[in-house]
């Protein structure tokens, strides 16, 4: 994801331009200066009992190598579906596959996280939501990446945002309008109504310091056109963060 030379904590993902590269996707970005500030990992596995997943780990650990390499400082990645009835037992699975690599990833210095999505996402993840989230993260030491478009909606967003802020490691957002149905349903923020400028403000006050992330992809972005959508989300944004005093 490349950070936008607007206000320094406001950052640009590749998925704002999901017709191109990703090194096209820098380039579309490159008049405004990028620096590549976070990255995906495909920390993703096989649950079920028995399952190989040798060839994972080491796909695992080539992205957090290739991720050192261009000097991020975290990388996000999904879980692979979920392979047993009760949650615990999929927690406790993926613990067991993925023991060492939040080790390994802080020895490069980059720590690892997941980042929760919606149950739309089972076939990728069995970590929905914040709270899941929170404990995924407590239990195998990942950290997390808050996409508010698939957690916003969380009745105990702001007490659990106060009380974990030390698990978020990197924060996504964009908006949407009440009604619509497709997917992904994104909206430009402060197009939709997704209450932003107020989770954006807990997020500061419980002691938030890294960047956020606009993630942009959709029927809504594509009618305004990629490199528009990008510009004035990260406009918004920045107005944003000088306003908070961020």
């Amino acid at each position: 994801m490349g950070q936008l030379a607007r206000h320094p904590r406001v950052s640009l993902s590749g998925l704002c331009f999901p017709k191109l590269s990703a090194v096209e996707g820098v380039a579309a970005v490159a008049e405004l200066g990028v620096k590549v500030v976070t990255t995906t990992a495909l920390a993703r596995f096989d649950l079920r009992p028995g399952a190989d997943n040798e060839a994972s780990r080491k796909l695992a650990v080539a992205d957090i190598d290739r991720a050192a390499a261009v000097g991020v400082t975290s990388v996000y990645t999904l879980t692979g579906p979920r392979a047993h009835p009760d949650w615990a037992d999929d927690l406790d699975a993926y613990a067991r596959v993925a023991d060492g690599l939040v080790e390994y990833a802080a020895g490069r210095g980059i720590a690892l996280c997941v980042e929760p999505t919606n149950w739309l996402f089972a076939d990728l993840n069995f970590v929905h939501g914040f709270h899941d989230g929170i404990a995924f993260a407590r239990a195998t030491g990942l950290r997390i990446c808050l996409d508010l478009f698939h957690t916003w909606i969380e009745s105990g967003l702001r007490a659990e945002i106060a009380q974990n802020i030390d698990l978020i490691t990197h924060v996504q957002l964009s908006d949407m309008r009440r009604g619509a149905r497709s997917l992904p349903s994104r909206a430009v923020p402060g197009d939709g109504d997704v209450p932003l400028a107020s989770i954006v403000r807990w997020l500061l006050d419980a002691g938030y310091e890294g960047y956020f992330d606009l993630e942009l992809d959709g029927p809504s972005i594509d009618a305004i056109g990629h490199r528009q959508a990008a510009d004035r989300a990260a406009g918004w944004l920045d107005g944003l963060l000088a306003e908070l005093g961020a």
